[in-house]
């Protein structure tokens, strides 16, 4: 029996290792903390006081697991060593481990929503002037900097993963569209902005973040993807009045295009669309054999100025119980 102690010891030693190891395959649970001199906080600080260090790269998984919305619900005095698998002490600061298990299970508890899976995607970023000439300097900064911020809000970059392509084009000086594209939670959908003057690359980095946040946070646990593409017709509830999916209320609508198109056709008709004042935003909602469906934020319950608007580019705006249909004008006989 005592010859068999110093195995069952070793034995015992290499299960121990080989457990954090399984646990922490999940890279958004390790964060290196690194002393900070306007805080006084030095190396030997951190080596001596690891609970100091998990509380400090607490609110850095916070940010990588948990969608914006909700950070706010997170009670401030909760202490990272109760999730801390594991420290370990090097030249450029403490690296904390975090047990992946504990962490869900606490913000289950909770009621703290989360993403449990860091979600990858293939990001494409393309850049047009105004005049339709590549901006392939400016699409590469943006670039960088979407790989840099990866690893702070927890995704990855893939290049089998579902594509998530973002297309800005410069419509003047001053306003700039952006498509978005892929198969992403995220969705497809097209708006338009006011950017100030200057660095293009500058100018679209804090509308770049936003839009990495959202298609982030699109993976929160058993949630549905923001913009979900519907392949079946869309119904209204039973007990719920034809009035109330009718076509303007709250200065919302559902358009119908019924129009088969290359994807760079119908990205120049969303832009198109979103160049009038009176359209504040509009989102891809549904694409099929018979075309694709629109959701219209309009600036006021006036919808009725749409019709001269397709009669213009040869179309037909008809109304039904969901919205409106836009068809091609059949030719005079």
């Amino acid at each position: 029996m005592r010859r068999l102690l110093p195995h069952l010891w070793f034995t015992a030693l290499l299960l121990l290792l080989a457990q954090p190891a399984l646990a922490a395959s999940d890279a958004r649970m390790q964060v290196l903390v690194a002393p900070d001199a306007e805080r006084g906080i030095t190396l030997d600080t951190l080596r001596s006081n690891i609970a100091q260090a998990a509380d400090m790269a607490l609110p850095r998984l916070w940010a990588r697991i948990v969608p914006q919305q909700a950070q706010r619900d997170i009670p401030g005095n909760i202490k990272g060593i109760r999730f801390l698998q594991r420290a370990t002490p090097g030249d450029d600061g403490v690296t904390i481990v975090f047990q992946s298990r504990r962490v869900f299970a606490w913000l289950k508890a909770n009621n703290i929503p989360y993403i449990a899976e860091a979600p990858a995607w293939h990001l494409t970023i393309d850049l047009q002037n105004a005049a339709g000439r590549s901006m392939p300097e400016s699409a590469a900064r943006l670039r960088r900097h979407a790989e840099n911020l990866a690893e702070y809000i927890g995704y990855s970059e893939d290049s089998t993963a579902p594509a998530l392509v973002l297309a800005w084009r410069w419509l003047d000086s001053r306003q700039v569209s952006l498509s978005v594209r892929g198969g992403t939670r995220l969705g497809e959908f097209a708006q338009t902005r006011i950017v100030a003057s200057g660095d293009p690359a500058q100018q679209l980095q804090p509308w770049l973040d936003e839009l990495l946040l959202k298609a982030r946070d699109a993976y929160v646990a058993s949630a549905e993807p923001i913009l979900p593409v519907v392949t079946g017709p869309q119904v209204a509830p039973a007990d719920q009045p034809l009035e109330a999916v009718s076509a303007s209320a709250d200065g919302y609508l559902l358009l119908k295009v019924q129009r088969q198109a290359p994807l760079s056709e119908q990205i120049l008709f969303e832009q198109d669309l979103l160049q009038d004042p009176r359209i504040l935003d509009l989102s891809l909602r549904q694409v099929n054999r018979d075309g694709q469906q629109y959701r219209l934020h309009l600036k006021g319950s006036d919808d009725l100025w749409l019709r001269d608007w397709f009669s213009r580019r040869g179309m037909v705006l008809t109304p039904t119980i969901e919205g409106w249909v836009a068809s091609q004008e059949m030719p005079a006989r």
